[in-house]
């Protein structure tokens, strides 16, 4: 088929896929824009920008309550008709692919890919009536498509490098959209996370650094340490290579990390788990471009300054980006890849271990076989909370997750026999704490926004029958939780 042909008929899918979609989300109640090139092409009044024109549309939208994409993909699927239809992606259920009735679509799939914008993931239009509606089809304005693109590349679990075809999709964005100021048409403009894409893009294309500083980028983020320069290099080199070819990673993009709050405590601070192996895990993964937070007995003895009990496994939340589609056994590979001197990786089962050195002093639990589970959670997983990397605490240099959803998270598993007393006892040390919290630790206000509504029921319930054993009534009510006096 002619690049001409083929062009005309990727416009053809995009714009019967646009064409019905759209109308199902409006009856739905979703709020949805067109974004990325699609609606870039319509801006410009052509559907023919590129020779690369793809067979895809994606969509951002604003999800309320506890809606999630791939619920919305469930909804999309069952309200088509009239010889339209989505399908459920085969490997990424976040996705849908349309096959339009146009006879001369040929059977061909236009895949659509959903991009939340609020909730726990990035705003990229705070308010959906600036979208356009250009030949009945609603659109992202220039700007917000503009950092939709960069938002998601920040979001990536591995850094890709910029291509030729995208980076002049960028500058082309960059150009067309508008005069207005960047920082005040979004609060994202200022993030460490969007800076770096932008210094990142003027690698890429130089011209466009004038640009950037037009729109309010601050100039100074573009004076680099010769260790960023030389990333530039290895994008600038990858000219002769095509698009296909660049999506191999060559550095993962930076976590970003707030700064350390300090707890008062008696106790030492640390045990082998938290002090060694957390360390050289919350490290890897920040090697791979992931965020993570240490969760359950890991973050009690953080928070505790190791008063709580002597922890022989190590739980680990890491936050992938929504377009993440392994799980734990691949994370845990990748790890292991990473140093398989310090870990053992067991494929049948995906267990991970860390293996302590020869002249390490031990406790008695580690004395046997020197060795720490590794148990590496990911968000949807029964029992692991939802949080954005903006809610992680970091004590000591290690990432936990925040206090009060900690202090749940250990109230549910102190429902279990098997460890009743010890989660009673690490509980009401971790109680003790709270008087003298810094308010960056202690904000239970906020915490709660990341919890639904059931699950804080369950919650109330729970902490009345441990107020029942227990005289830390006091400090519940401290937490907001309503108990008798």
């Amino acid at each position: 088929m002619g690049d001409g042909k083929s062009k005309r008929l990727n416009a053809l899918l995009r714009n019967d896929a646009s064409a019905v979609l759209f109308p199902i989300l409006r009856d739905l109640g979703i709020q949805a824009a067109l974004t990325d090139e699609a609606a870039f092409a319509l801006h410009r009044n052509t559907q023919n920008a590129s020779k690369h024109a793809s067979k895809e549309i994606k969509v951002a939208v604003k999800l309320t309550g506890e809606l999630t994409i791939e619920a919305l993909c469930t909804a999309v699927v069952s309200h088509a008709s009239d010889g339209y239809h989505f399908t459920r992606g085969t490997t990424q259920f976040s996705h849908l692919d349309f096959t339009s009735a146009d006879p001369q679509a040929e059977g061909k799939i236009c895949r659509v890919i959903f991009i939340q914008s609020g909730g726990l993931f990035p705003t990229i239009l705070e308010d959906f009536n600036e979208i356009v509606h250009i030949s009945e089809v609603p659109v992202l304005p220039v700007h917000a498509i503009l950092l939709e693109h960069l938002v998601t590349r920040s979001r990536l679990p591995i850094a890709k490098p910029w291509g030729n075809r995208e980076a002049k999709f960028m500058h082309q964005c960059l150009v067309a959209s508008g005069g207005s100021p960047l920082q005040q048409l979004s609060p994202l403009w200022q993030s460490p996370e969007i800076l770096g894409q932008v210094v990142q893009h003027s690698q890429r294309v130089p011209d466009a650094r004038n640009c950037w500083i037009a729109l309010g980028v601050d100039p100074s983020i573009f004076t680099l340490p010769s260790s960023q320069q030389a990333l530039g290099e290895i994008a600038n080199n990858e000219d002769s290579r095509s698009d296909s070819e660049a999506s191999e990673p060559e550095r993962p993009p930076v976590v970003i990390r707030g700064p350390n709050v300090t707890i008062q405590g008696r106790g030492n601070g640390h045990s082998p788990v938290t002090d060694v192996a957390a360390r050289r895990v919350v490290s890897l993964l920040g090697e791979l471009g992931f965020q993570c937070a240490l969760n359950g007995s890991a973050a009690a003895h953080v928070y505790s300054r190791g008063e709580t009990r002597v922890l022989e496994r190590l739980d680990i939340i890491v936050l992938p980006p929504a377009s993440f589609s392994r799980n734990q056994a691949w994370l845990a590979q990748k790890i292991f890849q990473k140093d398989p001197s310090q870990f053992t990786y067991d494929s049948t089962n995906g267990t991970l271990l860390y293996n302590f050195s020869a002249d390490l002093l031990l406790p008695q639990p580690f004395q046997s076989d020197r060795t720490c589970k590794v148990e590496l959670l990911l968000p949807g997983t029964p029992g692991v909370p939802r949080l954005p990397p903006s809610c992680i605490v970091w004590i000591d240099d290690l990432p936990v997750i925040p206090f009060l959803t900690l202090l749940l998270y250990l109230l549910e598993k102190w429902g279990d026999q098997r460890s009743k007393r010890d989660n009673a006892r690490d509980l009401k040390r971790l109680l003790t704490l709270v008087p003298n919290l810094p308010v960056s630790v202690f904000r239970p206000w906020k915490e709660r926004k990341l919890m639904s509504a059931a699950y804080q029921a369950k919650s109330e319930i729970r902490v009345k029958k441990f107020c029942q054993t227990t005289l830390t009534k006091p400090i519940w009510r401290m937490l907001g939780f309503e108990v008798e006096v």
